[in-house]
């Protein structure tokens, strides 16, 4: 199949071939500047490939490629993952590209697909394919059947999944390893148990189900017109000559070079004149040994290849080192982006960008590497790593690099401090190297020859010279050599400090001396203490595992039974569509202008160049919307545009619509905005203090005469909380289609709350909700984000209606994270005061919540103070709300809102008064348990209290007294590694109050099938499969019966938003009641023949005229605002490196009551899922504005870090109390979405009781110190207050 040309027609230099998923398509150079998963997805419409960041981090994209190998000679096969988002269409001539579809579909689907299905292992399924294609690929190397767990665990470092918490996909990829326990094999895989295939007896490789495809694409979109003129040239030279004859034509023009194309998720700087494709110079390739004592390396080399032959080479002798180079560049990105990205085109990167912390050039400085640089046929000239970064490369190319040996007295060491434990650009990077004679003076460590290399400090800083000066012939074993080495260190580290995402200058000063410190106590060995010797090295995750225990009762199935979720399949094959799947060739795409400045006048829109750009169809301003600027439903107004000021930098000013997603942001970009009246931005609590800038008081709480009572305790505590935000990071980016119809407008929405869109396209475009309909079949993630934050139906309504045209709207993960709001920041003014026990008396709470720009959603403050006794009585109670007003997007609900805070803020408090009294914290939060009939401060009186039981149980079933001991006794051997454990009790309350929800469900004749839709959005919490469940079981029938449809607003009006973790029993309440008018008619035609089979029965009923369709609309009022409590337990334990900041959560165990859940391993998965979002959001999330502009400057995969699968807990623990029905629940069940991510901050306490066990090591005393949220490693690091006195080899 070819795109809508004879490809006769066209010449060979005109276009490149590619076959995907078994077909061959021809697509025309003018394709250069669309991406393979544009391509995919726009022009193939084969939409199971994903599209979230677009720079190469998340991983949703992935797909597989195979290829000849260009080295010359070569007849091998390169079998590779890559990220679609950054390959351009034309860089793959002549590949083999398979993608999801290609893979399996629902009725034929991969081992792979099964396995995550039978593991639970998905959610909202958006990141799905992107999992299975990693996958995929790595059964496609392993070709020699020797994959391992470990080698699983691996190539899992480059798939963001913000749903299940990692551990079911883990579990379900582990299948497929040879050392995979048969115990654990996945069931019903016919070719596969305990990952050993049967017919060969090697680890699977996924080659015996039966083969998918050819999969033809339904049709080839061609390139629009527009993008079409716009289109540079690509160029494509096939060998040096050719190469350099093309750089000569170009000139200065920008030109891209492709080789692997992954620099653009760094930096894009766009727009190009012109791509020149190096994959066709054989010349720029090659691994080769000239001499006994080089090796080369072309500059086209993957890092992937790179690394191996690093690996390889370093079996011989002279070459070791490269073992330590490898690991070095082993770190860099993942393994899709280390697979086609070059070793050269990494170097290039960081001559134009010298402040780039490449990993290759740190590796490249500290082996001695010669980089080969061209500029001309026969015209090469060589240079070291730091020649090399001053050179002005116009003109010319990087040919190779020439790697020295080295004799077996050198020592090597690389280190690599990152945000989390993989993906992510250094805090520092170092490599250092040390040629020692430990011979001639024993008991000294003389050093010859020494390089001390740094990343990431400043631009032009590499070699510490002054330092290795002062080491050249020292006894590096002498404490005074150590002390005056760190000295000069200090003083010759100065980071540059212009950057607000990057690390402070005092940690990273820090941090250089304590990389090198741990050189040194490498190199002296022996010669320095045990204890000492625990900071040699990095820390090293070993395998991680988990355990989910929970119980059922087999006589409610399918109810109570662990199933997985309906969507499982389709969502592992790609078959499962997304609002952002959606494509048609008439349709209109739309992308928004953002302001730039946080607090300022709005002078002048001007689109004139963004109106004359090659395929834009309107530009919208705010005077031209038909209806009124609004898109909220609540008490204050938001502008869909921005008319007279700019509130916070991110806000939409204007509407480009155009042909193409791709322009219409290409055009978005060319709006220019004017301002005036420009003020410094006010960016959070401490600056809403300071200018009184605060939205109206919400109301507080009181009991009691806190104050009078504090005053005169025997024990007083006070201070600050201060924690930071964190981004929803859905993994599918807002969108919105909406169609223009005679009746008004249809909308396909990915959002959470349907009535909110439609009441905002409403007022925008000026017409009635009646002639509105929203539709949603799923949203890829949610967690408070796609509810009532309405910019991008808006927007899609706004223009649909003007245009009167199909349009479309899916912003990019950019702007979703630059416009739209996020968890509330805090800060916390506390006061407490105890009796000599530590009994609580008064507790004084000033609550600063940084509402941002508007307080339409206000309701996390209001949790943040409701919640805040957590499961502790006190006699005395003032707590203060006070919503800060800040020139930020409006903070909005994201999963467990305020109670995650709430709870934080009272174990900070309650660990304050431990820390005081020198007692353990468990001890303190036991004695201030809440009792059966004590009085909560909303007067209710506390009934059917379990807290004290449950932590009981988790201490017993987590081994809490040992491991403590444990824990002890490692603090005690090891000098720079501590550990730290903590509990962390909750209670959750269940509010129904105010919730509204519909269901209808229909059973159909001849057959007797069931469709079921409801006013619950699925977005990965598994609603769709408990509806199924519990109708399957109001109605005695089997699920296979059942289908979910969409949610509409024509079936499900006025339904409340899908959040606050009620939704699921609420519209399973609704079907519940449904279920019951139908069996009443139905009864009443069975009669007392229980004989009948389902489809005779309903035959009958449907030739008597019964009403097999039933509605019913649940608006729960009640006696009192909480339906029930639940209660759990989490205790989780740290190791921490001290010196670096670094650290790993060993063990997290939880206890949860969930009462008899209706779908367990559902309920499980949102559990993890919720739990690692926790940890997220404590440990590596960090948001940062631009303190002049107020721009988020943390917007993308590289700045913003969520967990990925190595950041979760090694050992992973999640039981459910068992035979404890919920006499309140909806069939006896307890909601479980976001009470687990509340007691996340118990490890924040945990690494809090690790650094203070560093801390003692200096300080005997062990005094309160505060910290800040999130704990990142920067903090952690600089809350250990690490000093040069302390860096030393003895006591």
């Amino acid at each position: 199949m070819t795109p809508p040309f004879k490809s006769s027609s066209v010449g060979a230099a005109d276009h490149i071939t590619v076959t995907i998923n078994g077909v061959k398509y021809d697509v025309p150079t003018t394709f250069s500047e669309v991406s393979l998963n544009q391509y995919l997805r726009e022009h193939l419409y084969l939409t199971g490939t994903k599209v979230t960041c677009r720079e190469g981090g998340c991983g949703v994209c992935t797909v597989h490629v195979a290829y000849p190998d260009p080295t010359p000679d070569s007849k091998t096969i390169i079998q590779r993952s890559i990220n679609s988002c950054l390959c351009p269409i034309l860089s793959c001539d002549k590949w083999e590209i398979t993608t999801v579809e290609g893979v399996g579909n629902q009725n034929n689907p991969h081992p792979i697909q099964t396995a995550m299905t039978d593991h639970y292992g998905t959610q909202c399924g958006y990141c799905t394919p992107g999992w299975v294609m990693s996958m995929y690929s790595t059964l496609k190397n392993n070709t020699e059947g020797t994959l391992t767990r470990q080698d699983v665990e691996n190539a899992c470092d480059g798939n963001i999944c913000r749903c299940t918490g990692y551990r079911p996909i883990l579990d379900a990829f582990k299948t497929f390893a040879i050392d995979q326990p048969t115990t654990h094999s996945t069931p019903d895989i016919e070719d596969v148990k305990g990952g050993v295939c049967k017919k060969t007896g090697k680890s699977c490789a996924g080659n015996c189900h039966a083969k998918v495809g050819p999969f033809v694409a339904p049709f080839v979109a061609p390139l629009s017109a527009a993008a079409e003129s716009v289109a540079p040239p690509w160029y494509k030279p096939s060998n040096l000559s050719e190469l350099f004859s093309q750089i000569q034509t170009l000139g200065t023009k920008n030109v891209y070079f492709v080789v692997g194309h992954t620099g653009k998720g760094v930096y894009d700087e766009a727009p190009y004149d012109a791509y020149v494709d190096l994959k066709g110079v054989g010349e720029l390739y090659g691994i080769k040994t000239p001499s006994a004592d080089l090796l080369t390396i072309g500059a086209n080399t993957s890092l992937t290849d790179l690394i191996a032959a690093f690996k390889n080479q370093s079996k011989l002798a002279g070459f070791q080192h490269l073992e330590s180079l490898a690991a070095l560049i082993s770190k860099t990105a993942h393994h899709s982006v280390r697979n086609i990205g070059s070793w050269g085109g990494n170097m290039a990167m960081k001559n134009r960008h010298k402040e780039f912390p490449s990993d290759s050039f740190i590796a490249f400085a500290v082996g001695k590497a010669n980089i080969v640089v061209g500029s001309g046929p026969d015209m090469a000239k060589s240079y070291t790593t730091e020649q090399f970064l001053d050179l002005d490369m116009k003109g010319q190319v990087i040919l190779r690099a020439e790697f020295p040996s080295f004799p077996e007295e050198h020592v090597f060491r690389t280190f690599k401090v990152m945000p989390r434990s993989g993906n992510a650009h250094a805090y520092v990077n170092s490599g250092f190297r040390a040629q020692v004679d430990k011979k001639s003076q024993p008991g000294q460590v003389i050093i010859k020859d020494v390089a001390l290399v740094f990343g990431n400090i400043s631009p032009n800083f590499i070699h510490a010279r002054a330092t290795e000066v002062h080491l050249q012939g020292a006894n590096i074993a002498d404490p005074p050599v150590l002390q005056q080495a760190l000295t000069k260190l200090k003083e010759e580290v100065v980071p540059t400090e212009d950057d607000p995402c990057e690390a402070s200058a005092a940690y990273k000063k820090s941090l250089s001396m304590s990389l090198f410190y741990k050189f040194a106590l490498e190199l002296v060995g022996d010669l320095a203490d045990t204890r000492y010797r625990s900071a040699v090295g990095s820390l090293v995750r070993p395998l991680s595992s988990g355990k989910q225990t929970y119980s059922t009762v087999p006589d409610n199935y399918p109810v109570t039974r662990a199933m997985p979720k309906l969507e499982s399949m389709v969502q592992c094959t790609g078959e499962a569509k997304y609002v952002s799947d959606v494509q048609q060739g008439h349709m209109l795409h739309a992308a928004f202008t953002l302001t730039t400045l946080g607090n300022a006048a709005i002078y002048k829109v001007d689109p004139t160049d963004a109106k004359a750009f090659p395929g834009v169809t309107m530009v919208i301003l705010h005077g031209d919307i038909p209806g009124i600027n609004n898109v909220s439903a609540l008490h204050n107004p938001e502008e869909l545009l921005a008319s007279k000021r700019s509130l916070h930098a991110g806000q939409p000013i204007a509407i480009v619509v155009a042909v193409s997603q791709d322009v219409a942001e290409k055009a978005a970009k060319l709006v220019k905005v004017e301002y005036f009246d420009v003020q410094p931005p006010i960016l959070n609590c401490r600056d809403a203090i300071a200018k009184q800038s605060f939205h109206p008081q919400p109301k507080g709480i009181v009991v009691g005469d806190a104050a009078a009572v504090i005053a005169s305790a025997a024990v007083k505590v006070s201070g600050e909380i201060e924690m930071g935000t964190q981004n929803h990071f859905h993994m599918e980016t807002e969108g919105a289609v909406t169609y223009p119809t005679e009746d008004g407008l249809n909308i396909e929405s990915g959002t959470q709350h349907m009535d909110s869109v439609q009441q905002a396209v409403s007022q925008c475009c000026g017409i009635g909700k009646h002639r509105i309909n929203v539709t949603v079949k799923r949203t890829g993630g949610g967690f408070g984000g796609k509810g009532g934050k309405n910019w991008i139906a808006g927007a899609s309504a706004v223009a649909a209606f003007l245009t009167r045209r199909p349009v479309k709207v899916h912003v990019s993960l950019w702007d979703n994270l630059r416009m739209k709001g996020r968890r509330y920041p805090y800060l916390m003014k506390y006061q407490a005061g105890t009796d000599s026990s530590g009994k609580l008396l008064g507790v004084i709470m000033d609550i600063y919540g940084d509402a941002g720009a508007s307080d339409n959603y206000i309701g996390p403050l209001n949790g943040a103070g409701r919640m805040s006794d957590n499961v502790y009585s006190s006699t005395a109670w003032k707590v203060s709300l006070y919503a800060c007003k800040t020139n930020t997007p409006a903070n909005t609900f994201c999963r467990a809102p305020g109670s995650t805070e709430a709870i934080y803020f009272i174990e900070y408090i309650l660990e304050h008064v431990a820390k005081t009294l020198k007692k353990p914290s468990l001890d303190i939060k036991r004695l201030n348990f809440y009792k059966n009939g004590d009085t909560r401060r909303d007067g209710s009186i506390v009934k059917d209290i379990q807290v004290a039981e449950i932590t009981d149980q988790l201490m017993e079933s987590a081994e809490y007294t040992a491991r403590m001991a444990a824990v002890t006794s490692f603090n005690q051997a090891n000098r720079w590694r501590k550990r730290g454990m903590n509990v962390v009790p909750m209670r959750f309350d269940c509010h129904w109050a105010g919730r509204h929800y519909n269901c209808l469900i229909a059973i159909f004749h001849a057959g007797g099938t069931i469709a079921v839709t409801h006013g619950g959005i699925e977005m990965g919490q598994g609603i769709n499969t408990k509806v199924a469940q519990v109708v399957a079981f109001e109605l005695g029938v089997d699920v296979k019966y059942i289908v979910i449809q969409p949610t509409q607003t024509i079936t499900n009006a006025n339904a409340s938003g899908s959040n606050g973790s009620v939704t699921s029993e609420l519209v399973c309440l609704a079907a519940i009641d449904c279920c019951k008018q139908l069996r009443t008619r139905i009864d009443a035609v069975r009669g007392k023949d229980t004989e009948k089979t389902w489809e005779v029965l309903i035959e009958e009923c449907f030739k008597k005229g019964v009403d097999l369709s039933a509605h019913s609309y649940v608006s729960p009022v009640l006696e009192l605002p909480v339906v029930y409590s639940t209660y759990s337990a989490m205790c989780t334990e740290v190791e921490l490196d001290v010196l670096t900041g670094e650290y790993q959560i060993t063990r997290l165990d939880m206890l949860y009551d969930c009462g008899e859940s209706t779908s367990p391993m559902i309920d499980i998965g949102q559990a993890e899922g919720a739990i690692v979002m926790g940890l997220g959001y404590f440990l590596s999330e960090n948001q940062v504005y631009d303190p002049k502009t107020g721009e988020n400057v943390t917007f993308g995969t590289w700045k913003y870090k969520p967990p990925m699968a190595k950041d979760i807990p090694i050992d992973f623990r999640v039981a459910f109390l068992p035979n404890a029905p919920n006499p309140s629940g909806v069939l006896r069940s307890k909601l479980v979405g976001e009470p687990p991510l509340c007691m996340t901050s118990s490890v924040v306490f945990a690494l809090r009781n690790a650094i203070a066990a560093n801390l003692a090591e200096v300080n005997k005393d062990d005094v309160w110190f505060h910290v800040a949220t999130p704990m990142t490693v920067e903090r952690v690091q600089q809350y250990n207050r690490i000093e040069i006195p302390q860096l030393r080899y003895k006591d």
